[in-house]
């Protein structure tokens, strides 16, 4: 008896172990008519674990055989699959004629009655999931997966260039706090012009601040045009009446004394530019909630990407994503390459997915941006910022964002942030701060696509509306290629 007994529980125990194994399921997500579905997610029944697709509609999720598994997307009827020893598992998805906005939670799914119609024109408020790696919100649904480049709009403000607008913004209340908050000054420039000795101009030299102590204000480097701009309150406010700049090339130091309020100084250089070569980095909040844009932002990048100006000899782009902490991944980098067709295929790998929170992990993403393997002699080198959520707020953040701000200025390298819809005041602002201290310029989208959630009225008194493409490209050629 003791042995059947014993053999019985055995043999229940190896039931109970194989109802509860665990496989890796995968396969592909797409709809009736074999189109996949990006960003369609995928949540274990019960459970907050769950994924979404990638571009190509593939799917990957670790389940128990026996689990249920939930397929979802915005203007489609869910699907429920039972997980069983056979991890391929391709789905097709049906759109809903009764539409219904669905919101994923922990507990289950909720739904609320709407129409096709406003689902599909952006009005529906989207999916939102709490569950790690997968969708926080989509407010526009994509019935067909091949986007075309040329829809998202934005705007650019150079505040170098509107330095008055700039100082006055400066004393408005919310942007007097943030500045205060985040520790930067940036109110007093100094303009240094570098030019060899027959009056070109000469990219990449090195050129620093000093006080009247000799510590150390900042150190850049001149761009394209033989110029950069230096700041004697970069970060905080200097009680100092007299400055020294140095310029520094191969070995030698040439410093210069500023005489009173001076506000440009001019050296001439030895160097030659020899270098006809750009360095372009795209750092991408993957969150949630970019969700509304990310694949448009992906279209109109592969359309940048093939657009740089043939003129550069060497064009090397890269790529950083980034989400938060607790998230599937913080920081996911692809390292400088000359092979676009590489690039532009890790872009399309991408989705959105992740976050929680408002706040993102924007300073793990600069620093591992900041540290790849960038081209030291390179005559321009940009950094453009996508983003929607600002860093999260601690003392040890501050800290660290001032170290990669000082870090981005000594190698030369612009940030360019281009914020999306769902960015508050507190995010402009803090952008403006990183591209004005770096050199860069400010970039955001607008409502004028009528693609994505509501988009941020920039604090400025004028802008012009362009196609983000267009603008983007623009920009590298004009930060690029010396135009004579």
């Amino acid at each position: 008896m003791k042995t059947l007994a014993l053999l019985t529980i055995i043999s229940l125990f190896g039931i109970s172990t194989s109802l509860a194994q665990e496989i890796t399921v995968n396969g592909i997500v797409s709809d009736e008519r074999n189109i996949p579905l990006p960003s369609a997610t995928i949540i274990i029944k019960g459970t907050t674990i769950g994924i979404s697709t990638d571009f190509d509609g593939v799917f990957e999720i670790k389940a128990s055989v026996g689990d249920t598994l939930q397929f979802n997307y915005v203007g489609y009827k869910s699907v429920e699959k039972i997980v069983t020893s056979n991890p391929q598992m391709n789905v097709s998805l049906h759109p809903d004629v009764h539409l219904e906005e669905v919101v994923v939670t922990a507990l289950g799914i909720k739904r609320s009655k709407t129409s096709v119609v406003e689902a599909l024109s952006g009005k529906a408020s989207g999916l939102a999931v709490s569950s790690d790696d997968t969708f926080k919100k989509i407010s526009k649904s994509v019935y067909n997966a091949q986007i075309n480049h040329s829809q998202l709009t934005a705007g650019e403000i150079n505040d170098l260039k509107k330095w008055n607008e700039w100082k006055d913004l400066l004393k408005e209340e919310q942007f007097f706090n943030l500045k205060t908050k985040w520790g930067f000054g940036l109110t007093d420039k100094i303009e240094v012009h570098v030019l060899n000795e027959i009056k070109q101009p000469v990219s990449n030299v090195l050129v620093k601040l000093f006080n009247d102590d000799l510590q150390l204000i900042m150190a850049a480097r001149t761009d394209i045009n033989g110029k950069t701009v230096l700041f004697k309150d970069v970060f905080e406010e200097e009680a100092n009446t007299c400055y020294t700049i140095q310029m520094i090339e191969n070995g030698r130091v040439i410093g210069k004394r500023l005489l009173g309020d001076e506000t440009k100084i001019e050296f001439t250089s030895k160097t030659q530019n020899n270098a006809n070569a750009v360095d372009i980095m795209f750092t991408i909040d993957a969150t949630g909630s970019m969700g509304d844009e990310i694949n448009y932002l992906k279209a109109e990048l592969a359309n940048i990407i093939n657009r740089v100006d043939a003129s550069i000899k060497q064009k090397r782009l890269a790529l950083t994503f980034y989400r938060d902490f607790g998230d599937a991944y913080v920081t996911k980098a692809f390292n400088f390459s000359v092979d676009i067709s590489k690039i532009q295929k890790n872009l399309m790998m991408q989705n959105a997915g992740g976050g929680g929170d408002y706040e993102e992990a924007v300073e793990e993403a600069l620093k591992v941006s900041l540290n790849q393997d960038w081209n030291t002699n390179s005559n321009a080198k940009l950094l453009f910022l996508l983003l929607d959520a600002p860093p999260h707020f601690t003392q040890e953040n501050v800290v660290l964002i001032k170290k990669e701000i000082q870090l981005a200025q000594e190698k030369g390298i612009k940030i360019i942030p281009i914020v999306a819809s769902g960015a508050n005041k507190d995010v402009e602002f803090l952008m403006r701060f990183f591209s004005v201290s770096t050199n860069g310029t400010y970039v955001f989208l607008t409502d004028d696509s009528g693609i994505g959630n509501k988009h941020l009225k920039a604090s400025t008194k004028d802008f012009k509306v362009e196609k983000l493409n267009d603008l983007i490209v623009r920009l590298i050629e004009t930060y690029s290629v010396v135009k004579v």
